[in-house]
């Protein structure tokens, strides 16, 4: 059975054999998020491995496989086979944060020491918006991942790019005919003392090749300090991130498709893709600037499969109308794919989009007024340890002004102590407002090797052989109890008890219809009584979600005794 906001649904209490019903429109500001990515997800078709040539050399060659760098198999079948499993039905989730789908560069860098090779396994390396990235599948693999979603009151959270592509490689500038590959030596080239960042000194020319370097994307589309380009600047808007180029989102003027994409699309997806691109701006007046032309493929997306958000990457280094630019396309575009998928969407809100600025967290920012509907907090991980009350009425009160999504392990951070995981799910899924679930937290899965870039380790892949059984009952179960009552992320926060730590939730939704919860922490074994008067009259039944015990409260009071782990999730039987 599917738990979902908006939908009339019951929760079968088998130990009294009543049935609880409720009925709560769904809300992104208390939605649980879990985020994938989706390389290191699941392999559902090992056909799609190895695409574009990648992990082989210029002779076709395999390199080793590093784990660390390169593309794994995870794809769009694989999440597919894991909803219809349910797997995130059972942890209560109402949408998927994915990897962006589109065309990822086909070779690989080395950075940060240049220990290992890295490909865009990722997704932060565009090369072409335009086309599913094939190592996760192609279009109608994607689309069968978003219907089924859908019909499983799942909403998809796509994560997109407008800063940066990625950068140039040896085989993307053989492919596509840019750049300066002077040796042709590359392609059996490996490095005797294992450090790949060689590469760049020793087969590529920079001077005098500014010809060679403008059929790459062009210097009206990027800074980056080629030869012919605007040089990287050293503000917010236009540093060059990691040594990535940089989109000139500041920049209205007008550029035509780049030359490596006029030849990797051929003549006819060219005359195709500019006469779309030619409608689209003649209706909306926009200037043909860089990013109006990826606001337009990105929202493509939206128009054509019904995706539902954007998680905005690198927020702060993109011009502010360009993100509201990008929000007020992609509600046109979802409610134009709605009219043509009439009951397909698992909701009639309008399009989502939360973002990503390095640090910031439970607060007001410029981000509100350009079109963000929610940030992604960096200050949980450090409040995690915090008096436990104070946070949860901090983050109750903010909720609805400075509305977050909040995690407790990161992509881009690092993986939280996995000895630690079932009192972060405890602590994260009891949070109000919206959560993030990374991949793995619920099973404890472990990190991947240790490089010079500590956030590559956190991308290990999914360890479905060997979950740790007892985390993920634990998030499970609280993650039941969060989409079971939407009290738990959106309802007022009052606190009934220091010792243990009690607390309710209460959450009016309209038509004398309300949810109630109670919640004790930290009753290992113990016998707790509750006074719940102002809450509950006498003769309500109640069950505790952990135990599946039940109780009657009398004289405003109602005893339960608390299970091993200490907790109690108190929910009235109708």
């Amino acid at each position: 059975m599917t738990f979902r906001y908006g939908l009339l649904f019951f929760l079968l209490l088998t130990t009294a054999g009543h049935v609880y019903a409720q009925q709560a429109p769904f809300s992104w500001e208390g939605a649980t998020v879990y985020q994938i990515v989706t390389d290191r997800f699941s392999n559902g078709n090992s056909d799609n491995n190895g695409a574009y040539g990648r992990g082989l050399d210029g002779n076709g060659t395999p390199y080793a496989v590093d784990s660390t760098g390169h593309f794994l198999g995870g794809d769009w079948d694989g999440i597919r086979g894991w909803i219809e499993e349910g797997w995130f039905t059972r942890l209560g989730v109402d949408a998927l944060w994915i990897s962006a789908p589109y065309e990822q560069v086909h070779g690989w860098i080395s950075e940060r020491g240049g220990e290992y090779q890295h490909y865009g396994y990722h997704g932060y390396w565009a090369l072409d918006y335009t086309e599913p990235e094939r190592a996760f599948g192609d279009r109608e693999a994607f689309r069968a991942l978003v219907d089924t979603a859908h019909a499983n009151g799942i909403r998809i959270v796509m994560d997109v790019v407008l800063n940066h592509p990625g950068r140039a490689t040896l085989h993307d500038m053989v492919e596509f005919g840019f750049g300066g590959v002077t040796d042709p030596s590359w392609r059996t080239w490996r490095p005797s003392d294992g450090i790949w960042a060689a590469w760049e000194d020793r087969f590529v020319t920079y001077a005098d090749s500014s010809d060679a370097w403008a059929r790459w994307w062009g210097p009206g589309w990027i800074r980056s300090d080629l030869p012919g380009y605007e040089p990287c600047g050293e503000d917010e808007r236009t540093l060059c991130l990691f040594e990535l180029p940089d989109f000139r989102t500041d920049s209205r003027a007008d550029v035509d498709v780049p030359p490596f994409l006029q030849l990797k699309w051929g003549e006819d997806k060219l005359a195709a893709e500019q006469a779309e691109l030619d409608a689209w701006f003649a209706e909306r007046g926009y200037p043909r600037s860089p990013g109006h032309h990826i606001i337009k493929w990105l929202t493509d997306w939206v128009r054509e499969f019904g995706v539902d958000g954007f998680r905005f990457d690198t927020i702060k280094h993109v011009d502010l109308d360009m993100i509201q630019t990008l929000k007020t396309e992609a509600i046109g575009a979802l409610e134009d794919w709605r009219e043509r998928h009439p009951g397909q969407s698992p909701d009639d809100l309008p399009f989502w989009m939360v973002g990503e600025d390095w640090g910031h967290g439970v607060e007001r920012s410029v981000y509100f007024d350009h079109g963000l509907d929610a940030m992604i907090n960096f200050d949980f991980v450090t409040d995690i340890d915090a008096d436990l009350d104070s946070v949860y009425t901090a983050y109750a009160s903010a909720r609805s002004t400075s509305p977050v999504l909040t995690y407790v392990s990161s992509h881009d951070t690092e993986l939280f102590d996995r000895s630690r995981l079932m009192d972060a799910g405890t602590r994260l899924l009891l949070l109000p407002g919206a959560v993030n679930i990374f991949y793995g937290d619920e099973t404890a899965r472990p990190p991947g090797p240790a490089v010079s870039d500590p956030s590559q380790s956190t991308r290990s892949f999914m360890n479905w052989a060997t979950p740790d059984e007892a985390v993920l009952a634990h998030w499970r179960l609280l993650g039941a109890f969060r989409d079971a009552h939407p009290a738990v992320a959106l309802g007022t926060h009052t606190r009934l008890s220091a010792e243990p730590y009690a607390f309710h939730r209460r959450l009016d939704f309209g038509r004398n219809q309300r949810d109630d919860v109670v919640v004790v922490l930290g009753a290992s074994d113990e016998r707790v009584r509750l006074n719940v008067s102002r809450i509950w009259p006498d003769d309500t039944a109640l069950r505790d979600a952990s135990t599946g015990k039940v109780a009657i409260v009398s004289y405003g009071q109602v005893t339960f005794t608390a299970g091993p782990n200490g907790i109690l999730l108190l929910e009235e039987i109708r």
